[in-house]
């Protein structure tokens, strides 16, 4: 029996029958001894865990709690002291087994994944054993079998009673057969007929038909149906949408193969040939049917036009669905995951002047997700079409200090290998106000983490007050005291190249850089603001011991770091992992496109510093990029960067360069991304394709990661 009152029913009369047994014939009562234990511990355990707990199949967690008790029922067995050992014998490996049993299904528990489906085989090969052990029919039945013999084989009639009432249990179910034939008869000579919604007009596509209803009932996306088939077996109608034609509007529905849990109810709901009856579903079936689980998650099924990168999706149901959202579709029996990257309206025309309007969305794929590794791994082949997709979502997300950030609406986070991001050099673009700087001080928190020395040339001061926990305040002054004594004056050369104070500004920063990247400085990091600096160059060749100058301008300063970056980088040798990070915030004044700048002398400092970072990488020299204005930062550092945040971004300068990079789908979602939200793609990201992620949250980012990488109280409020 399927139904839960029935089931009930007949476990309070099985109960009353052995009530009736035990105090007539076998106990003559309910003492408090051995007589006792197969009633109050075998057969009351196998009746209601294998009529009320586990009717349909055994999850580990109740093996584990069966054999526990199992095991319970058996120790007082051996407190009743047996009196022949052999009998004490068979108790014992009784209890073994049970002991066994109860340490593989914990066992299971612990290392069983908790998303997506099991693979691993020794997992799946313990799984099995222990349900089919550890089920209320086959561990409760050892149970009373040694009880039986152990304590009722010197009376015949006890013995007798016993296995004839376990073997009614266990193998004929007596009570629920006669309980189903009067169910069978109520419901035969009580119900008016099979719910028919209507019957199969066409076939408009494999797996899709439509279905003439007979009735004005509208029925919701997700409506599940039995649709029989005369030249084929019956298969399970999961409703979709309605469309018009000339017959009138018609329900649209996939043809699903009937899973076997719902073979007999979906046979006896099927009526005549070409027919869609309603299949109502109880909660167990839909419990033990894993796609009914996600029939409310249905979103649409699988257009014309997908390809191996791409899916087309005809939305059926855009309650939960937004840029950014993930959804999956089965292709060769794996969930694949993919990623809702834009989307229109559509209109066509279905037969003579009728047309079928929806929506279709374009959603680009990620991959299979991997538990174990916690990321995406690539699937080389594309879904059926009209085949079903879902909505994913999963647990509400959890900051820790791995993850970058995560996709929306789910738990799958992205990580970032901090040492790739600075050798193969990171830029972050988008407008103001989105969160770069957040972003930008977050990944220089993890260089600092991995013992990367960090110099930021920034022209905001924000730097200096979000990472001054951070900073040696004793040591950045001494530097910046001697960098300022170096840049006083304007001495005058006869030739205006040996003139100014650039010559001595120049040493002094070559060798603060080089002191600050030893491997014995404990210093992690420097700030600086170009435009703090005032060195004086040089212009005209002097008379009379005269001669004109001009302050040197912020991207000529940043030229002198980044080369006194690269110089100490090559004298400390080669590697193989990051070193030292140059950090451009404001990017489009340190380092300015050759059509932005005001001057030669731009022209050549910019060209200086993307000569640094292309010679930089072998030596564990690389660059942090930040701009807002894209189209005005030189594309010789930029084209280097081989990993990209890209956030909303309106220009179209900017948006044509990123899709070379992201694809130009993803580019065109860019002006729409919400705040802490980032197109994220490159070496550094563990997923191989372009992403759309939401960044951490500033306050619970810092929670997680300076707790794991021990920073005090004073740390974390900073």
């Amino acid at each position: 029996m399927t139904d839960k009152k029935g089931r009930t029913t007949a476990t309070v009369l099985y109960l009353i029958i052995l009530v009736i047994i035990q105090w007539y014939v076998v106990g003559q009562g309910f003492p408090i001894n051995e007589k006792l234990l197969w009633f109050a511990n075998g057969v009351a355990s196998l009746l209601l865990g294998s009529r009320l707990l586990n009717p349909h199949f055994v999850p580990p967690a109740d093996v584990a709690t069966n054999s526990f008790v199992a095991g319970g029922t058996l120790i007082a067995a051996l407190a009743a002291k047996p009196a022949l050992l052999s009998d004490q014998f068979i108790i014992w490996i009784a209890f073994g087994v049970c002991a066994s049993c109860f340490l593989a299904s914990i066992a299971v528990l612990l290392v069983k994944r908790t998303h997506g489906l099991e693979t691993r085989p020794w997992v799946l090969s313990i799984e099995r054993g222990i349900k089919a052990f550890g089920a209320p029919r086959t561990i409760f039945t050892l149970v009373i079998l040694v009880l039986a013999w152990v304590f009722h084989r010197s009376s015949s009639v006890e013995l007798y009673v016993i296995l004839t009432v376990w073997a009614l249990i266990v193998a004929f179910d007596p009570i629920e057969s006669v309980l189903q034939f009067f169910g069978w008869m109520r419901g035969t000579f009580d119900r008016e007929g099979p719910d028919v919604l209507g019957v199969v007009a066409a076939h408009q596509a494999p797996g899709l038909v439509l279905i003439r209803q007979d009735d004005d009932v509208r029925h919701k996306s997700g409506t599940l149906m039995a649709i029989s088939d005369g030249h084929g077996p019956t298969t399970l109608g999961v409703a979709l949408n309605y469309v018009g034609r000339d017959e009138g509007i018609l329900l649209r529905a996939l043809s699903l193969p009937v899973p076997p849990a719902l073979k007999e109810r979906a046979d006896k709901a099927a009526v005549g040939s070409g027919a869609a009856t309603l299949l109502p579903v109880g909660d167990d079936e839909a419990q033990a049917v894993r796609v009914l689980e996600r029939i409310g998650s249905l979103c649409g099924i699988v257009d014309s036009d997908s390809d191996l990168e791409f899916i087309e999706i005809e939305v059926t149901n855009d309650e939960e669905l937004s840029e950014g959202r993930l959804v999956d579709v089965k292709v060769r029996g794996d969930d694949v995951i993919y990623q809702i990257i834009g989307g229109v309206t559509r209109e066509e025309a279905v037969q003579q002047k009728n047309k079928y309007g929806y929506v279709r969305a374009k959603a680009r794929k990620i991959g299979k997700w991997n538990p174990e590794d916690k990321k995406f791994e690539p699937t080389e082949w594309l879904p059926r079409i009209n085949a079903p997709v879902f909505i994913k979502s999963t647990d509400e997300f959890e900051h820790n200090a791995d993850a970058i950030g995560h996709f929306p609406g789910t738990d799958y986070q992205i990580t970032i290998n901090i040492s790739d991001a600075v050798t193969h050099n990171t830029a972050i673009l988008g407008i103001l106000g989105i969160g770069k700087s957040y972003l930008s001080i977050e990944l220089v928190e993890r260089m600092i983490a991995k013992g990367i020395k960090v110099i930021c040339l920034d022209l905001t001061d924000q730097y200096a007050t979000q990472l001054s926990v951070f900073v040696d305040q004793g040591y950045q002054d001494a530097v910046n005291q001697a960098l300022s004594a170096a840049a006083q004056g304007r001495p005058v050369a006869q030739g205006k190249e040996e003139g100014g104070s650039l010559h001595a500004f120049n040493t002094a920063v070559s060798t603060a850089i080089s002191a600050f990247l030893a491997p014995d400085t404990e210093q992690s990091i420097l700030i600086f603001n170009p435009a703090g600096f005032r060195v004086s160059k040089q212009t005209t060749n002097a008379y009379q011991n005269q001669a004109a100058f001009t302050d040197l301008t912020p991207s000529e300063i940043t030229a002198m770091f980044s080369n006194a970056a690269l110089k100490a980088c090559q004298e400390l040798g080669m590697v193989d992992t990051a070193r030292a990070c140059l950090v451009y915030e404001e990017a489009h004044s340190l380092v300015p496109e050759w059509n932005s700048v005001a001057s030669d002398g731009d022209k050549n400092a910019t060209a200086a510093s993307a000569r640094a970072i292309l010679q930089g990488r072998k030596f564990g020299l690389g660059c942090l990029l930040i701009t807002q204005r894209t189209a005005n930062v030189t594309k010789t550092i930029l084209n280097q960067c081989n990993t990209i945040f890209a956030m909303r971004t309106f220009d179209d300068t900017g948006k044509e360069f990123l899709g070379n990079y992201i694809g130009s789908e993803y580019a065109r979602v860019l002006p729409s991304l919400k705040e802490r939200h980032a197109v994220f793609f490159g070496k550094a990201s563990s997923c191989d394709d372009p992403v759309l992620i939401r960044l951490n949250d500033r306050d619970k980012f810092l929670e997680a990661f300076r707790a794991k990488n021990g920073q005090d109280g004073d740390a974390m409020e900073v």
